[in-house]
């Protein structure tokens, strides 16, 4: 199944809403549509979505006014306290303002309140929210939360996100407010490595293809790689970027194409872009709340205003959250060693797609 997910279109003109619409039908095939709330009742119209089913957040006040009494045809509300919904088998938690709670805690405060969520419904898979008007990704071992930003008043583009329940990818997207003169380009993005070579022979050369089938040439490794791959022949296409622990200590023959990223500051740049690969961000994000943690990065920002990304690694889970300047976003791409997590960035419309490396499936036995 394959969900788009749209949030806060309050009282955007129809035309965006189609247009966002036909791009979830067009390019990226969706069955159905999630809607996070902060919709208008002159957007209750299945055909601004296409006809497609969709299922729509109500807010408290909404509850007591005559249009949203009943839902168009095709359409599921929920409401304050019956947010969980059964989406072709797979248990989702479609809300509005649970997001906010990010931005008041602890990432680990959050994903305890998510794993708290799961306990109460039994099976959920995925929470939708919207609300805070900028795109976020949490992961936990049992729950994603997705927060596609704005349809209005985002930044830099009119946002949405795409659910791949079968490959578990999730890309976030928008269509932009501005016309691009730039030709476009993707980096891969991928951490935490550590010893899979061992543990998974064939991890590497699946690597390469995904990244080759989302036309990357770029990597950006975020750290905890064994120095034993470093120049593996599989990468060998590939421009890569890496990180070393203060405790490695940098092999003497590095293959061209292998880039050691420097400890300060710690900065890539690729056709201009500037990525920050931060070395203890995972540490801040852990114990502060999201508000603390964009006071940290914003310090980063002052002394480097033309960084796009602040990456890091050394957590299990991916995490995405977009600067309420939309101008950077802190990303952890995922640990490849536990979830096989990697992560990709196409230019000049800034398009995220998290994603997983996939395992082979046990033999049928005679």
């Amino acid at each position: 199944m394959i969900i788009g997910v749209i949030s806060d279109t309050h009282d955007i003109e129809d035309n965006v809403v189609r247009h966002v619409c036909a791009e979830l039908r067009a390019k990226h095939k969706v069955s159905r549509i999630i809607h996070c709330g902060d919709i208008e009742k002159q957007h209750l119209r299945p055909e601004l979505f296409g006809n497609l089913p969709v299922i729509c957040a109500l807010n408290k006040e909404q509850l007591e006014k005559e249009a949203f009494k009943n839902p168009p045809p095709c359409w599921q509300f929920t409401a304050p306290g019956e947010r969980v919904r059964d989406v072709e088998g797979i248990r989702c938690y479609i809300g509005h303002k649970f997001s906010f709670e990010l931005m008041t805690q602890s990432e680990a405060s959050f994903k305890a309140r998510l794993d708290a969520l799961r306990k109460d419904h039994d099976g959920l898979r995925f929470a939708f929210a919207g609300h805070t008007h900028h795109q976020i990704f949490a992961q936990t071992q049992l729950v994603t939360f997705i927060n596609p930003g704005a349809i209005k008043t985002s930044p830099d583009g009119y946002e949405f996100a795409v659910v791949d329940t079968e490959i578990g990818q999730v890309i976030f997207s928008r269509i932009p407010k501005t016309r691009h003169l730039e030709s476009s380009f993707t980096i891969g993005i991928v951490s935490d490595t550590l010893n899979i070579a061992k543990l998974d022979a064939d991890f590497y050369k699946k690597l390469a293809q995904e990244l080759k089938n989302r036309d990357v040439s770029q990597i950006i490794h975020c750290g905890n790689i064994a120095l034993g791959d470093i120049g593996r022949e599989e990468l060998a296409s590939f421009q890569v970027y890496f990180r070393l622990r203060p405790d490695q200590v940098p092999p003497k023959n590095i293959p061209g194409n292998w880039h050691l990223i420097p400890r300060d500051p710690p900065i890539v740049i690729i056709n201009d872009r500037q990525f920050y690969v931060h070395p203890s961000l995972a540490r801040i994000i852990l114990e502060k709340s999201e508000a603390e943690m964009h006071r940290e990065c914003l310090m980063i920002s002052e002394l480097h205003p033309e960084i796009c990304f602040i990456l890091y690694g050394n957590t299990n889970d991916a995490y995405l959250s977009e600067e309420l300047d939309g101008r950077t976003r802190i990303m952890n791409p995922g640990d490849a060693l536990s979830s096989r997590n990697f992560a990709t960035v196409c230019f000049p419309r800034c398009e995220i797609t998290i994603g997983r490396v996939p395992l082979d499936p046990l033999p049928l036995l005679e």
